[in-house]
């Protein structure tokens, strides 16, 4: 789909681009299909969605992805390793003519790394050309849910090299096997449990003499494109097609992206969003460089809020409708013992039963409980990106290893959820803590706010608690009361009749109505499960107050940023626990899927 005709709304499918620079000439018809071919098999799978490519845009690989991608109408995002005048120094004229006209693309956005070092002049050489585009690599692999890979299955060294990426990417090299060149390719099975990252390898043969596939080498035997996964150190699994994990992420995500759009076009005045940005003190100030990172976060917290919102009205309805079902039913049993045993009753009974059962079912197969839970996990994931982001501490917090660690994303239907917070991941701040770390920053903006709220939570929900036990309690009192008076009326309550009804039908029918109403009550509760989020609120209102406190008596900035990437994994852990109770409540354990 055209880049024109999507908004900042939509959550893209970000795309990494890793190859060698030197291509030889008669293999580009031949990659170029290989590219396009993988390009339109991912759009097939996002029709309401945007697909994005992220290249370093270094001459050979990434220029050649880039312009298929612009073809083929998608968007690119130009992450240049280093300034665009010091980067000339690594293209001839030709090719520098090719990646200026790129840039100038209106489907290209461009970034530029800063350089590590001063002593770079213009257009001039930088002492350590490798450092920066190991930087490259680190937000490549922060930044992308899929690597294309232009790569000739050869181990190399070279940090930020097209080999180091996709190791690094699949998780198999780190810098503590960083001199290891081994290297080791192996299919994998039908049953492989495979990690979320996943290369697409497109087999590569470079142009200078002696650079191609050794023929003795487990890569040579790979002609075709096909993915890979990280297996062990320098170990890599083959696999020939999209893995089945990757469709449904793809598809969950366009999902999400066509649910937002359908709730925008049924708003005939949309509503103003929340906004993590406007609730910032009018005191602080910005910088420059940050606001762009900000307001990108804050357009994806703003949809996920809204969609949370929305799916949790409609399953909330669900569920009171569920219990008025049961309850009816209930009732229509006990008129029927009591008052009318006639078969037009008994009728009335199963109507009610299969008609409610079958709009139940085909309404709960909606799964609005369950996009409820992921769109609420996603925009408390994003609440604290923003705010982390804004203390310069979002770098310090993988999002997605909070996610692995607690499961979450295991569950049928989250997998997705990692793909939107890539799609907001922007190059590690230069210079020290933002302004939000300092005093009246974040701790004012995000930790007091939240306190508040959660104070607030709590004392609600505690009070909505002492309101349910006195409840029980009265309803409890009344059965006993009944029995009581059942018990002194003994032969006589057959005998008495109250509106043409036997006493002690009416009494009986009394005490069945309380436990109906009763069991009705205790299956409403358990489903809004108040008792699980009031438990999370009072440990998410711990952790911060526990965090307001500390940074109160705390001026040194780096141990200020400290504690509030402690408060990021805190809270984030707490917001999945929360989820994972909630998903058990009505889903099955997760599975492989």
């Amino acid at each position: 789909m055209s880049n024109d005709s999507k908004n900042d709304a939509v959550s893209p499918f970000v795309v990494g681009v890793s190859g060698h620079r030197d291509l030889r000439a008669e293999d580009l018809p031949q990659l170029r299909a290989a590219v396009t071919t993988i390009l339109r098999q991912l759009a097939e799978h996002l029709p309401d969605s945007e697909l994005r490519i992220t290249a370093g845009m270094a001459t050979g690989a990434d220029l050649l992805v880039a312009q298929t991608a612009l073809e083929l109408g998608f968007g690119v995002d130009a992450l240049l390793p280093m300034p665009l005048e010091h980067y000339a120094a690594d293209f001839d004229p030709d090719s520098f003519a090719v990646l200026k006209t790129l840039l100038g693309h209106a489907a290209v956005r461009c970034r530029e790394l800063p350089l590590s070092t001063a002593d770079g002049e213009p257009g001039g050489a930088i002492p350590d050309r490798d450092v920066h585009y190991a930087k490259l690599t680190q937000h490549l692999i922060r930044g992308c849910s899929l690597l294309i890979a232009l790569w000739d299955g050869e181990s190399s060294l070279l940090p930020g090299g097209t080999a180091d990426t996709v190791l690094r990417y699949l998780g198999v090299r780190t810098d503590r096997n960083k001199d290891d060149e081994r290297l080791e390719f192996s299919a994998a099975s039908d049953n492989t449990d495979l990690p979320a990252r996943l290369v697409y390898w497109i087999p590569t043969t470079r142009a200078r003499e002696g650079s191609g596939l050794d023929p003795g080498s487990a890569a040579a035997d790979v002609q075709t494109p096909c993915f890979l996964a990280g297996l062990g150190d320098n170990a890599l699994q083959r696999l020939p097609a999209m893995p089945h994990r990757l469709e449904v992420h793809l598809r969950s995500l366009n999902v999400y992206n066509r649910e937002y759009h359908r709730l925008k076009n049924r708003w005939p005045a949309p509503p103003a969003p929340d906004s993590l940005l406007r609730s910032l003190p009018a005191t602080l100030q910005l910088d420059t460089h940050d606001v762009p990172v900000l307001e990108r976060i804050d357009v994806q917290y703003s949809k996920a809020d809204a969609l949370a919102l929305h799916f949790q009205k409609r399953s909330d309805h669900l569920f009171a409708f569920f219990n008025l079902v049961a309850f009816a039913m209930g009732l229509a049993y006990l008129a029927y013992e009591k008052f009318m045993s006639t078969r037009l009753l008994l009728f009335v009974y199963l109507v009610i039963l299969t008609w409610s059962a079958t709009v139940y079912y085909v309404l709960h197969e909606r799964r609005w409980f369950a996009k409820h839970l992921m769109c609420r996990a996603l925009a408390e994931t994003l609440r604290v990106k923003f705010y982390l982001r804004l203390a310069r501490g979002d770098q310090l917090v993988d999002a997605e290893e909070v996610l692995s660690l607690s499961g979450i994303n295991r569950f049928h239907g989250f997998g997705w959820i990692g793909h939107v917070l890539i799609g907001v991941e922007a190059p590690a701040p230069e210079g020290g803590q933002g302004p939000g770390a300092q005093q009246g920053g974040v701790d004012l903006a995000w930790i007091e706010n939240q306190r508040q709220y959660f104070v607030r939570k709590v004392a609600k929900l505690h009070r909505s608690g002492v309101r349910t036990k006195w409840m029980k309690r009265i309803l409890f009192g009344v059965i006993i009361a009944v029995v009581l008076i059942l018990l002194l009326l003994g032969e006589r309550a057959r005998e008495h009749l109250l509106l043409g009804i036997p006493v002690e039908n009416a009494l009986t029918f009394l005490i069945g109505l309380m436990a109906v109403t009763l069991a009705s009550w205790e299956l409403h509760q358990n489903k809004m499960a108040n008792r699980e989020l009031l438990w999370q609120y009072r440990n998410q209102l711990k952790h911060f107050s526990r965090a307001s406190a500390q940074l109160a008596r705390t001026l040194a900035a780096g141990r200020r940023l400290e504690i509030l990437v402690a408060l990021g994994k805190d809270s984030l852990m707490e917001s999945y626990l929360w989820t994972i109770h909630r998903f058990h409540r009505e889903h099955e354990p997760p599975g492989r899927a």
